[in-house]
């Protein structure tokens, strides 16, 4: 599989109609996933309940909102009341998923906005810091929106993102399970970056880039972290989507009418099951953290 059919896959997953059931699955990842490596970026990046100071952020490819739910959480209400949140995603499904939440959750002083990570149209020098939480690893053009995320920050603005180091927690059991299956089932996927530019699972690499771009003060650091799973079904409710991505991206056109969504989750879901003998577990997620500062005038 190439990684511009993987990435096209992906994108495609996220760019179509998100409905009641998908939205759940969304926030509770989030919850469990994606939250945890937020807070550890933000606190990294000097934006906790620590804070004093007001700021301007962007969060690019923001996904379903994680990064300004968590600033909600961790920094204090009368920094929160001085300082502005901007969310941006090529999705339109999720930024109004997360026009929703801003609403529904009471968030303050967020907005919502559907731009281009890596052509985002933003004022060159506008925000005090920017954030991209799981982002530039599965961005088509990554250096395009790392240029663009470091373009729009002020002098001493402060970059933070996360990328995975390993592949996700899920991944592990799906690909044990295709390879139980009784017939060959294909498990090629790149999960840890789906953009043809660079290394983002490689924390050299990443920190030289960073350097490379005339950042300061870069700190990169590997977070490993567990997230719960309740059982088989909770597990297929999250994780159906990406089995389905890794079958469009891996398998072909005949192998997939033979052996239909319907069998192969059945069949995860069986393996699952036998293996945590019907009980809850644990997934390891292992990720980048990483951050730099642009220089000052």
């Amino acid at each position: 599989m190439s990684v511009a059919k993987a990435a096209e896959g992906l994108h495609k997953l996220f760019a179509t109609s998100i409905g009641d059931p998908m939205k759940a699955m969304l926030l509770d990842n989030a919850r469990r996933v994606c939250a945890p490596l937020a807070s550890r970026m933000l606190t990294q990046i000097g934006l906790d309940s620590e804070s004093a100071t007001p700021f301007k952020l962007f969060d690019n490819a923001c996904g379903p909102g994680v990064v300004a739910a968590e600033l909600q959480r961790l920094v204090r209400p009368e920094v929160l009341q001085q300082s502005s949140i901007l969310c941006g995603d090529f999705s339109d499904q999720l930024v109004g998923l997360v026009k929703e939440r801003i609403v529904g959750e009471g968030w303050v002083n967020t907005e919502a906005n559907q731009i281009d990570a890596q052509n985002t149209g933003l004022p060159s020098g506008e925000f005090t810091h920017v954030t991209a939480n799981i982002g530039f690893h599965v961005i088509p053009d990554s250096e395009s929106a790392l240029d663009e995320s470091i373009r729009i920050l002020q002098p001493g603005g402060i970059l933070g993102f996360t990328t995975w180091h390993r592949p996700a927690g899920w991944a592990p059991d799906v690909q044990m399970a295709f390879e139980s299956f009784p017939f060959e089932a294909p498990f090629a996927a790149n999960l840890v970056q789906t953009t043809p530019w660079g290394d983002w699972a490689d924390v050299n690499w990443v920190r030289k880039t960073l350097e490379s771009k005339g950042l300061e003060d870069i700190k990169v650091d590997v977070f490993a972290f567990l997230s719960r799973v309740d059982g088989a079904e909770h597990f297929m409710a999250s994780t159906g989507m990406m089995i389905d991505w890794v079958m469009q991206a891996n398998w072909s056109d005949e192998l997939r009418k033979e052996h239909g969504k319907e069998e192969v989750h059945g069949l995860v879901r069986e393996f699952v099951e036998k293996k945590y003998h019907g009980r809850g577990w644990d997934q390891t997620g292992i990720a980048v953290i990483a951050s730099g500062r642009v220089p000052r005038l």
